[in-house]
């Protein structure tokens, strides 16, 4: 037998009594044994009071501190197959997008895997209750989604009647990218007080023209791309845009992106930190 040929089946035979052990013992063990690969839902459950059934975890899932000694699993992207059936998991939380595959292989496998990616803030109201059924913690379900839906609907409240900032969030450099009007981001931009200035993009997360983004004058810019204030301050051709004109460029240490970015219970937070730099340009522009 060819060396190469022999390490493929010690490998294959590893995984599959990997599973074995796996599928016995989940008819043993308590299926409140969680493995999260999603921030959001990481941070979902430790809200609800649960996080002590979680027991593994992707690198990502970094909020709240607590979480921090739970074994990972792997990356976002990059889950380790056989570290997620180690772990006997009653249930296997994962996002969208390149987590489809993965949640497919560990469907066929026989593990309980539900899916969990909002798009929308709707959305994220409604997968809480839907994971708060899922868990049977309904009733803490109940009152997060009674005490978000209570601080969005005030904080739209709160900006009625303001000056609206034009707002451009730049996620990615090279290529240049932003976020659509339809896109979660650019739907909490808006309930914070702002306008998003792409309304359509090819996709909700898209590459944009920097002629484009000159164009739409935005009033403010948020910098998650890593660049730095020098160099976008030196961009050819932006120095006409109002953000720049008006000194209103923020990153991350104005805005942590994890607030706006992952749909779990902080966008609350997010939409506070997007109504305050909001005010900020209007104190400077009025």
């Amino acid at each position: 037998m060819k060396k190469g040929v022999g390490l493929f089946t010690l490998m294959a035979m590893t995984l599959c009594l990997l599973i074995l052990s796996a599928c016995g013992a989940r008819q043993k063990d308590d299926a409140q044994r969680y493995v999260v690969l999603s921030p959001e839902v990481a941070e979902i459950l430790a809200e609800l009071g649960i996080e002590d059934r979680i027991v593994g975890l992707t690198t990502e899932c970094t909020y709240p501190p607590a979480l921090a000694d739970i074994p990972k699993v792997g990356a976002f992207g990059a889950v380790k197959l056989e570290s997620v059936i180690s772990l006997n998991p009653g249930i296997v939380f994962v996002s969208g997008l390149e987590q489809d595959g993965l949640a497919q292989d560990l469907s066929r496998l026989g593990f309980r895997v539900e899916r969990v990616y909002p798009e929308s803030a709707a959305e994220i109201l409604s997968e809480i209750s839907r994971i708060g059924e899922i868990t049977g913690s309904e009733d803490a379900a109940k009152t997060l989604v009674l005490n978000m839906k209570a601080e969005m609907d005030s904080i739209r409240a709160a900006n009625s009647g303001k000056s609206i900032p034009r707002v451009y969030l730049e996620i990615y450099r090279d290529p240049l990218m932003s976020v659509a009007d339809n896109s979660f981001v650019g739907e909490l931009i808006e309930i914070a007080g702002g306008d998003n200035v792409f309304d359509r993009l090819e996709r909700d997360y898209s590459r944009v023209k920097a002629e484009d983004v000159i164009l739409a004058k935005p009033d403010i810019i948020i910098c998650y791309s890593q660049d730095s204030l020098a160099n976008i301050l030196s961009r050819k051709g932006w120095q006409v845009i109002p953000a720049i004109q008006n000194g209103m460029i923020f990153f991350e240490a104005d805005l942590d992106p994890d607030l706006i970015q992952r749909a779990g219970p902080r966008v609350i937070e997010g939409l506070h930190g997007l109504s305050m730099l909001y005010d900020q340009w209007r104190e400077k522009v009025r």
